[in-house]
This record gives C-alpha cells, structure tokens and sequence, in this order.
C-alpha cells in the first residue's frame, strides 16, 4: 500500500527549504548591491572631488596668470619706467620667476612670448636692460610654429633656465642663448638654429631631428645619450663637451669644422693631446684634431 502522506510531504519539504534559501539570499544579494553601490558612489565621488581640484588650480592659475600680465604691463607703461634701472628689471624678473612656478605649460609659454615681445630678454639688448630668468621653471614647455603662432624667437636669452623635455618644433631660434641651462629630454625639430649658443648647458637624452644648424656652440656643455637626427651640425663647437653615448658617428665627427679639444667622444674616449698646448704653426692644430679623431674611431 502506498504512504500517501509522506510522497505528498516532500513538495512540502522542499518548498519550505526554498523560502529559507531565498530568505537566507535576498539579505546576501541587498549586501552585495549595498557594497556595489557604494563602491560605484565612492568612484563618482573621488572622480568629482577631482574634477573640482583641477578646476581650482585651473581657475588659480588663470588668476595668477591675468594679475601677472596686468601688472608688469601696468609697469612698462609707467613713465617713470626705464630699462636701464637695474631695480626694476629685477622686479620683473622675481615676479616672472614666481608666476611661472604655478602656471600650465601655455601660459608658461605665453609669458615667455610676452617678455620677448616686449624685447625684455633679447640678446641685442645689453645685459643691463634684459630680464634675468635665472632658475625660471620652463619644464614641458612647447614652442611649436602653428597658424596662431609664428614661433619666431631669433635673439631671445633662456639662459640657466629650468628647461627639461622643453620642445622647439619648426621655430626659429637662431642666434639664442641656452647658456648654463638645464634641458634634460629637450627636442629641437625642423628648427632654424645658427649661432645658437649651448655654453655648459645639460642637454642630456636631448634630441636634435632635421634642424639648420650652423655655427652651433655646445662648448662644456653635456650632450650624453643625445640624438642628431636627419642634418647634423656644421661648424659646431664641442670644445669640452660630454659626448658619451650620443650618436654622432665618426663620419659625423670627421668634419674638419667641428671643433673637438678636450671633449668625450660618444665610445667614452678623450683626446689624447689638448689643441690648447700646441703652437699655432701652419697645419698643426688640423694634423692634431685627425689625430684625435683616429683614436675615436679606433
């Protein structure tokens, strides 16, 4: 005889171990869409947090930026205002060196364009009527010819600026002074660079792709692991310069323009005689710097 009562009990049984299942679920699932949920509003959150940081700066920057701008301007315009006064050309300077700590890489930029326009840091101006920008922060800054901008910067003085991965792209910067500046990754392309003076500038990892470059003095200065892209320099002066590791070849540095006394050669070798010691008599300082080439290349 069949046991009616217990084969009809087991859909009971199992209904029942359903509803705890489902009951011992619904708070795991509210847990986890709880955590989700949160975790997603905490995303959201920072994310806006962030947003409102970089609009702050933004908004400080452009204030810095204006106040700098109007009131330098503010000065030129003065009567009283001379370029010959020492005074205030290192006001202008301090103030320069300040603002630039803070601003973006455009209006960095943009005050540079704004001093050379107003011929404050130009190399025909004598020394005592030009803006020192000693240690001025220039990092990351772009000069690059477009449809707004000519990029026209012949004469303009960078020197002893803080300059690293600084970029000139189709500019023409012939005759500038980078003296005893620091331009660590700097990137020159398809520039008009002649009569540029590099005077114990770091140029290290530099790179130098498609350039004029004529008369070029890169004397003490550091060209370690720099790259001289497409047209190499002509009539350049490497009197004690570092040139470890760059990649100039020995064809490259066969040109009898090129002026090499005292400096390290890209495989590490240095000259074994110095030019300086020699007698200037006929072809001698010519049958030295072969010389000096053949224990390169050698």
């Amino acid at each position: 005889m069949v046991n009616i009562t217990a084969s009809s009990s087991k859909p009971s049984a199992c209904w029942n171990w359903s509803r705890v299942l489902l009951s011992a679920c619904l708070p795991l699932v509210l847990g986890v869409f709880t955590i989700i949920f949160t975790i997603q509003q905490n995303s959201i959150s920072i994310a806006n947090r962030e947003q409102d940081r970089r609009q702050a700066i933004e908004l400080r920057q452009q204030v810095m930026y204006d106040a700098y701008i109007k009131e330098i301007s503010k000065l030129l315009l003065k009567p009283s205002f001379n370029r010959s006064n020492r005074q205030q050309m290192n006001y202008i300077g301090f103030k320069t060196i300040d603002v630039l700590r803070h601003l973006s890489k455009i209006q960095k930029r943009d005050v540079i364009l704004f001093l050379y326009n107003h011929e404050l840091i130009r190399r025909e101006k004598p020394e005592s009527q030009r803006v020192i920008l000693k240690g001025a922060d220039l990092t990351d800054v772009h000069f690059i010819r477009s449809n707004s901008m000519d990029c026209d910067l012949r004469n303009i003085s960078l020197s002893s600026v803080l300059a690293s991965n600084i970029v000139f792209e189709r500019c023409d910067i012939n005759n500038v002074a980078f003296d005893n500046a620091w331009m660590v990754g700097a990137k020159f392309t398809g520039s008009l660079m002649q009569g540029v003076r590099f005077y114990k500038a770091n140029l290290a990892d530099a790179i130098f792709d498609g350039n004029n470059m004529n008369q070029i003095s890169f004397s003490h200065a550091s060209l370690v692991n720099s790259k001289f892209l497409g047209i190499k320099p002509v009539s350049a002066d490497f009197t004690n310069a570092d040139l470890l590791n760059s990649d100039l070849t020995p064809k490259d540095l066969s040109a009898t323009t090129h002026n090499f006394s005292n400096a390290r050669y890209p495989n590490g070798s240095f000259p074994v005689v110095s030019n300086t010691q020699l007698i200037n008599d006929g072809g001698a300082e010519l049958i030295v710097s072969l010389l000096l080439l053949l224990n390169y290349t050698n």
